[in-house]
């Protein structure tokens, strides 16, 4: 039996941390316009995994959401703590793409209200995906899905 690398909290912290750095100078609709990007990206490579792993038709999946997606994926039994995490982004990414450019337009339109909230907002779901990517990559690099 071959011995998996291990991935403790404290790798994955410090490496979400490093990739945070590629948001440090961008605004707020910067870092919106690439986790949007990013959770698409990570929709795709869901859906790569399914046809790798379970045969699913790529053509079958065209319109299917991330939602979807990790729906399937757990239905056909891929490791459950990563499901559990990938629950927490879909929640995020849902959240971001149906409310976060209203609530920013809101905020925009009246008074001077602080952007503070919704980049709490923003930056929580940026870290739940840049974590979930660290955490995909690591089981594609050791075969780690089961």
């Amino acid at each position: 039996m071959t011995k998996l690398a291990a991935l403790s909290s404290e790798a994955i912290k410090e490496s979400v941390h490093a990739k945070l750095e590629a948001y440090k100078n961008l605004n707020i609709l910067e870092q919106f316009a690439m986790f949007i990007g990013k959770a698409q990206i990570l929709e795709f490579g869901l859906k790569g995994l399914l046809t790798r792993m379970y045969g699913v038709p790529s053509e079958n999946m065209k319109k299917w959401t991330l939602g979807k997606t990790k729906n399937e994926l757990r239905d056909r039994g891929l490791r459950p703590d990563f499901i559990t995490f990938l629950e927490s982004v879909v929640n995020y990414r849902n959240d971001m793409a149906h409310e976060f450019l209203l609530n920013n337009a809101i905020t925009q339109s009246m008074a001077n209200f602080s952007e503070r909230k919704l980049y709490g907002d923003l930056f929580r779901a940026i870290y739940e995906l840049e974590k979930i990517i660290i955490l995909y990559d690591w089981c594609e690099e050791n075969n780690g899905w089961q």
